[in-house]
């Protein structure tokens, strides 16, 4: 257990990080100049500048959170410098063991102020006396995070999207659970001097995320205008200076070369993120007692292994497609599109989880130990559907089985007459795919996928 002192404890991160630490079980002294009153927390309401408050707070701490950025007027390089210098200072002098900064990727070529200025104070605190980990991440996706909030409004801004050369940039957005994560952990390691990258699962350009941020939410995909807008002058247009550094900020290339391993429990992908910070409940699974309910199943003899079949029914979507007719899913998403739903919207997360969206597919449930795979559809449809893919145990070696379920809980008549008039095309779409799926198991040279029902 370690004593902790969190500046900037009022902040997006710091406030989060606060309950973090008190439920990893260390002492935690929160200091911001608006601090509030936290059960099990010492609250310090005072100015980081104020030297006589700030070694004070710091007395018989053990590790410190930096996590102040001063991003309010023009002169806000020198003054972040200016405070880092001051906590450095109070650090080594009332003897702390580690010092944690939260700070912004680097680029490799010339950093707008708001970079330079990250990387400028992670420096300070590098060369200073007490040893410091200086995580960089660049976007955190999670409600309240200021480059999150900006994403998020232009995600559901409007059908249309600007799309200056600069959306063109990538990033590796990384989940506040994550960040989190990583920020917790200092608090129990040995010290150590170090600069460290954090980041998410997926490397994306800022329009792939735009796109990903408005498919999540539900809404169609977004149709990028190519306009010429250099950052530095779509920057200028905002009257808030967070939105411009943020907006002059995006003519970098951040992707890490290094970053640090995932947490154990693997990282948070980021449609999972991407759905916890827009405030979207996990995706339901199918009401299997409804007297409603249609059901229709498909079941095929694979000639791979188990763990082949899995992997098989895991990697579908995106770019590996669906196994079935050419075009069809194609055709459907344009039709859902054309009707105002949230149409194909091709693309995956690298390794599926619950509440991924998989083209026009939200990740109900994935069980592993079962290798079952449950999907709901999004696409608008008098009813609700859901898709469950299953690898089982086979009668012989080297064979397993594979069960494809569809369920549909119609919308009154309309949706029983949409059911029975679709299902002969639907039995050919999935009866296709189920046969795709099975073949695409068997890479190694089987003989082949056969029906059993």
């Amino acid at each position: 257990m370690s004593t902790c002192l969190v500046l900037g404890a009022s902040g997006y991160v710091g406030a989060h990080l606060v309950h973090a630490l008190v439920q990893a079980g260390h002492r935690v002294r929160a200091f911001a100049r608006s601090a509030t009153e936290i059960p099990g927390v010492d609250s310090i309401r005072a100015d980081v500048l104020d030297e006589v408050a700030l070694a004070a707070a710091m007395s018989e701490v053990d590790v410190v959170y930096h996590l102040i950025h001063s991003m309010t007027g023009d002169d806000f390089v020198a003054t972040d410098a200016r405070i880092a210098q001051t906590v450095a200072d109070a650090a080594a002098r009332a003897g702390v063991r580690q010092v944690v900064y939260l700070g912004g990727p680097r680029p490799t070529d010339e950093p707008s102020p708001h970079l330079a200025s990250r990387a400028q104070v992670g420096d300070l605190f590098l060369a200073a006396p007490t040893p410091a980990v200086v995580l960089q991440a660049s976007m955190i996706i999670g409600a309240g995070s200021a480059s999150f909030d900006l994403l998020a409004k232009a995600a559901r801004g409007g059908p249309v999207v600007p799309n200056p050369a600069y959306m063109g940039n990538r990033s590796r957005p990384i989940a506040l659970r994550d960040v989190l994560y990583y920020l917790v952990e200092a608090a129990s390691r040995e010290p150590v001097n170090t600069v460290a990258d954090i980041a998410g699962p997926d490397t994306l350009t800022y329009l792939e995320l735009l796109q990903r941020c408005a498919r999540v939410a539900g809404l169609p995909k977004r149709l990028p205008i190519p306009v010429v807008l250099p950052p530095t002058i779509a920057a200028a247009l905002s009257s808030e200076p967070l939105v411009r550094a943020l907006v002059d900020s995006l003519k970098h290339d951040l992707v890490p070369t290094h970053p640090l391993p995932p947490p154990p429990y693997g990282s948070t992908s980021i449609d999972r993120a991407l759905r916890e910070a827009l405030g979207i409940s996990e995706p339901e699974g199918p009401p299997l007692d409804a007297p409603d309910l249609l059901k229709d199943r498909k079941q095929v003899r694979v000639r791979a292994e188990r763990f082949a079949l899995w992997k098989a029914i895991t990697d579908i979507g995106g770019a590996n497609g669906w196994h079935t007719l050419p075009g069809a899913w194609s055709l459907r998403g344009a039709v859902d599109h054309l009707f105002g739903g949230v149409g194909l919207h091709r693309g995956r997360p690298t390794d599926l989880a619950r509440g991924d969206v998989v083209d026009s597919w939200t990740v109900v449930d994935r069980h592993d130990g079962d290798t079952e795979l449950v999907l709901r559809a999004d696409l608008r449809l008098p009813g609700r559907a859901w898709l469950t893919l299953r690898a089982t145990d086979g009668d012989h070696p080297g064979e397993c089985g594979f069960e494809q379920t569809t369920l549909f809980q119609p919308h009154g008549l309309a949706g029983k007459i949409y059911w029975y008039t679709q299902k002969p095309l639907h039995d050919v779409v999935f009866g296709t795919m189920a046969l795709g799926i099975a073949r695409a198991a068997e890479e190694s040279g089987g003989t082949g996928a056969s029906p059993v029902e």
